[in-house]
């Protein structure tokens, strides 16, 4: 069940490590990311899929807001186009 949760909602086709700590990181990490999407879904009162889909888009705005300040506030050093 855990396995096909992984596969399924979070879209991870393989295990990071084999070994006993890589495992058990692995389930640690995805109990916390299960929960804070479980929180994040009932304090904006959404359903699963759009919850996921939001915390995403908010996580990525947040990374990319602080690479920005990283680089001294020009988003030419983070973004090469």
């Amino acid at each position: 069940v855990f396995f096909r949760f992984l596969k399924q909602e979070l879209n991870l086709s393989h295990l990071v490590s084999l070994n006993k700590n890589g495992i058990e990181v692995m389930v640690y990490m995805t109990m916390i990311a299960s929960m804070l999407l479980l929180i994040y879904k009932k304090a904006n009162a959404l359903g699963y899929k759009t919850a996921k889909r939001r915390i995403a888009m908010e996580l990525r705005d947040m990374i990319t807001e602080i690479l920005i300040i990283f680089a001294g506030g020009d988003p030419g050093k983070v973004f090469k186009t």
